[in-house]
């Protein structure tokens, strides 16, 4: 099993750092309300992923078409099957990321956020609890 703890803290914190780099081109941060960060490190020993919550004037529609036009590709031409949970990937060094769009219906009383979220995450399955082979 992969060390968990604080290795595990470190790895997460820099694959969502990649993964902030990698939709920054189209999400500046002009563009974001908010960001959360994921990690399994309590549970899995692996995984990270983000969820970027978007400005409220920026539609889906036109949110895909400009993470197109800067490269990315669809999800069941490029990893299909096993990226099936994305949308568009996008290859960044010798990494696939995946993002996927959701609407996000949170009115509970703390959260009081609604919108277009786009999550990011890795879609080339190389962390996981045996773990951490992506060079």
């Amino acid at each position: 099993m992969y060390g968990g703890g604080q290795e595990c803290v470190d790895r997460a914190n820099r694959e969502n750092a990649l993964y902030l780099k990698a939709v920054g081109a189209v999400l500046p941060s002009g563009k974001r309300v908010s960001v959360d960060e994921w990690n399994g490190c309590d549970s899995a020993n692996n995984g990270a992923a983000l969820s970027v919550l978007v400005s409220p004037e920026l539609r889906r529609d036109e949110l895909r078409k400009a993470f197109v036009e800067a490269g990315w590709s669809p999800a069941w031409q490029a990893c299909a099957p096993s990226c099936a949970e994305f949308q568009l990937v996008d290859q960044v060094g010798q990494r696939l990321i995946g993002i996927a769009f959701e609407e996000i219906t949170d009115t509970s009383p703390k959260g009081q956020r609604e919108g277009l979220s786009v999550s990011v995450a890795a879609a080339d399955s190389c962390w996981d609890d045996s773990g951490y082979r992506c060079g």
